[in-house]
């Protein structure tokens, strides 16, 4: 009995040490703990990549945007049913006209047609994550340090609720924009033009986490901001049917 519980334990070491020295299947293990952390990696670079690209597009669009106001085409839009005085985009219209979205009668017709070339966004970007702002700081020679500070060269605050609408657009308004129909953007005048769009992040994956330097939203998304600021050129101003009060 003494010997057999001998052999055994002899047996049982040399089981153990022949399982220490295998190395079969040990990629196998070390692939498996490294594998969450580098798909995690590659997620987190991605998502960086397409917050970046998000971002290019937007300034893109912010800069064809800006020349609807830098040329007056905003300011000096009619259709069939403008009265006099009320010349110009609302802020709504000028948003809907960035996405392609403006339907109206033009003055004189009796179709609507879709103003412009279609949306001012990229395909990836949806006009339902977006917000517009304008603000008028006043022409070249009016313009003071106070309203340029305050206006043009401070970040923006922008605030959302938890279901990604703007609360706060920087003016203290919950508006999407402080664009005024038909008074904004007279000739001279300095406009910053801002687009904010609210990009979807991804915020954990396999346990790691992978928004916390990347959302800066309650709603686990990006604020992108894009900022054009402008000086309205001399633009025609159509006295029929609607006065222009731009001009």
């Amino acid at each position: 009995m003494a010997l057999s519980s001998k052999n055994q334990l002899r047996c049982a070491g040399r089981g153990f040490a022949a399982l220490v020295r295998d190395r079969d299947g040990t990629a196998v293990i070390e692939m498996a703990i490294v594998t969450p952390a580098l798909v995690a990696l590659i997620v987190a670079i991605l998502q960086t990549a397409l917050a970046f690209l998000a971002q290019e597009g937007l300034e893109t669009a912010a800069e064809s945007a800006a020349r609807l106001l830098l040329t007056g085409q905003a300011q000096t839009f009619q259709t069939s049913t403008s009265a006099s005085g009320t010349s110009g985009m609302s802020g709504a219209q000028f948003q809907q006209a960035i996405c392609g979205q403006l339907s109206y009668i033009p003055s004189g017709g009796t179709t609507a047609v879709t103003y412009g070339n279609g949306s001012l966004l990229p395909p990836f970007l949806n006009c339902s994550q977006l917000s517009v702002v304008v603000t008028d700081v006043g022409s070249a020679t009016s313009a003071t340090a106070a309203t340029t500070s305050s206006d043009a060269n401070t970040a923006p605050t922008f605030t959302f609720n938890s279901s990604g609408a703007l609360t706060n657009n920087g003016s203290g308004t919950a508006s999407g924009t402080v664009y005024n129909t038909g008074s904004t953007g007279g000739q001279g005048q300095i406009l910053v033009v801002q687009l904010v769009y609210l990009w979807p992040t991804l915020s954990s994956l396999l346990g790691f986490s992978l928004s916390s330097n990347i959302a800066n939203d309650q709603t686990n998304s990006r604020e992108l901001v894009a900022t054009q600021v402008v000086v309205t050129e001399s633009y025609s101003c159509p006295t029929t049917p609607a006065v222009v009060t731009t001009c």
